[in-house]
């Protein structure tokens, strides 16, 4: 759907005499080259990505299995959490005494300990670029589907809908300046709001 707007200005004459009505022509023409350059307005629209983000099934799918493979991940985790507990069981019924044997658990202890600090750090790293590399292909998705509902529905600008940023109490000016910069869009009707044609073209080509 392609919006269009038509302003035409008219210069009129009502002084006497032919000269005047001429005068009144030219403005006239002149007045009508500026409205003829204004008159094809652009055809705007919207688009809610947080709102296409939590409505695509292809999000929950990668998010499902994201979540599978965290569990996989954190079962190593927890042998090494087994093999802490169960050194520290045995300090707990070793002779004072056996010093040669207390120095060896407590090695192991701190050995452990260590491998699992690295491999907890390590697997959140991973965590955060899988999932940082599934946000990027499906921004880029998100980006496909907007220009090509755009192309088939004539819309010439598509802006991202931000008016649901809230402006919170007891902030600075500085804060709250920011907020105020950071919103683009401050009205839109519903009518040029297309999320909803962003996730219905998306699910209905997902997995095909």
């Amino acid at each position: 759907m392609v919006l269009h707007r038509s302003v035409v200005i008219v210069g009129l004459c009502l002084a006497a005499g032919l000269g005047c009505v001429f005068a009144g022509g030219h403005r006239a023409d002149a007045a009508a080259g500026v409205s003829a350059q204004r008159a094809s307005a652009t055809a705007v629209a919207i688009v809610d990505l947080e709102r296409v983000m939590n409505g695509l099934s292809e999000k929950k799918r990668r998010e499902d299995d994201m979540k599978s493979l965290i569990g996989q991940r954190q079962a190593s985790l927890d042998d090494l959490k087994k093999t802490l507990d169960g050194l520290a069981k045995q300090l707990e019924v070793l002779p004072k005494t056996d010093r040669t044997k207390m120095r060896e658990i407590k090695q192991k202890q701190i050995e452990t300990a260590a491998t699992a600090e690295a491999r907890k750090q390590a697997l959140q790293t991973l965590i955060s670029l899988e999932t940082g590399e599934i946000l990027r292909e499906i921004y880029f998705k998100i980006n496909d589907a907007i220009t090509r509902v755009a192309a088939k529905d004539g819309w010439d600008l598509v802006l991202l809908d931000n008016r649901s940023i809230d402006i919170p109490d007891a902030l600075t000016d500085r804060e709250i300046n920011f907020i105020i910069q950071s919103r683009t869009v401050l009205h839109a009707s519903n009518s040029v709001d297309i999320t909803d044609d962003i996730i219905t073209l998306m699910n209905s080509e997902f997995g095909k």
